[in-house]
């Protein structure tokens, strides 16, 4: 496998901003970049798992259903499996999410589809037992061409989690600890179109 250095002199501020050793969103939005050549965005067809194997555990795939628009999970990766303890593959994002929270992914997804270009997103989720959750979310429109709709939104998520009083810790093991439904806050901190 050859490794290859990766420009970031060009990276917009969403991306920036997080570590330079970031090992899932940066190289997510580096493919991405890369793959779109100088379209808005790049097409499903030019996005070949095979060229990404350390991400896919990391991302997923939404189908974007223009009336409405709808969004429906066409795949998730196993990582976010094990963190949300369930797949939601196949589920559509108003079925298998609910109130504020479901309107928050709403509208971020109709965002990034809307607009046309890649979205990064930092926001803490608050529980009712205190703790906090940080998710570092990247979200990029996949379409045919600069005058198609966006059809597919390719994502991925990176999570943290704070106990009261604690520092916050690099990622989650396991399952995480809480559903949708126990979300009491949320509280976005960084919103970059990139």
């Amino acid at each position: 496998m050859q490794t290859r250095m990766i420009d970031d002199s060009n990276e917009p501020a969403g991306i920036s901003v997080l570590a330079p050793d970031e090992p899932i969103l940066r190289p997510l939005w580096h493919y991405w970049s890369e793959r779109r050549r100088s379209r808005q965005c790049p097409a499903r067809a030019d996005i070949d798992p095979v060229d990404i194997p350390q991400l896919l555990p990391h991302i997923g795939l939404i189908d974007v259903e223009v009336d409405g628009p709808r969004f429906k999970y066409r795949l998730i990766g196993t990582r976010m499996n094990e963190i949300f303890g369930q797949n939601f593959s196949g589920s559509y994002l108003d079925e298998s999410k609910n109130g504020q929270y479901a309107i928050f992914l709403h509208n971020l997804y109709a965002e990034a589809a809307g607009e046309r270009r890649g979205l990064f997103s930092e926001t803490v989720f608050g529980y009712r037992d205190s703790r906090h959750l940080t998710v570092h979310r990247l979200i990029l429109p996949l379409a045919e061409n600069d005058e198609s709709p966006v059809t597919m939104l390719l994502f991925a998520n990176t999570f943290r989690l704070r106990e009261p009083g604690d520092p916050e810790v690099p990622d989650i093991d396991g399952a995480m600890p809480y559903l949708a439904d126990d979300i009491v806050d949320i509280r976005p901190v960084a919103h970059h179109p990139l």
